[in-house]
């Protein structure tokens, strides 16, 4: 009988193989815990402070700026009552319609 090695699941975002002692669970998926930070500031996550989309992680105020409503008087902050239409963060003016 040939040796099979035990299958770990792979992490997201670098793709590596996730070990029971380092793995931090969000959204379905196993991640490294130095991988398990925010899309775009690299702020790193707990279980409090995480929102998964489509296989990427963000902390709550990232996702709230990139798939939160848009638009005059909506979103969180100082800067909700701006025109800003997300460029920043990668929206695309199909996304936001």
């Amino acid at each position: 009988m040939p040796f099979k090695p035990i299958e770990h699941p792979k992490c997201p975002k670098c793709g590596k193989s996730v070990y029971a002692a380092e793995e931090m669970v969000a959204g379905g998926y196993k991640w490294h815990k130095f991988c398990f930070k925010c899309a775009l500031c690299n702020k790193l996550l707990d279980s409090t402070n995480c929102c998964e989309h489509a296989a990427e992680l963000y902390c709550k105020q990232c996702h709230s700026r990139k798939y939160g409503p848009k638009g005059v008087g909506f979103g969180i902050g100082a800067g909700a009552l701006t025109m800003d239409m997300g460029e920043r963060f990668g929206n695309t003016e199909v996304e936001m319609t």
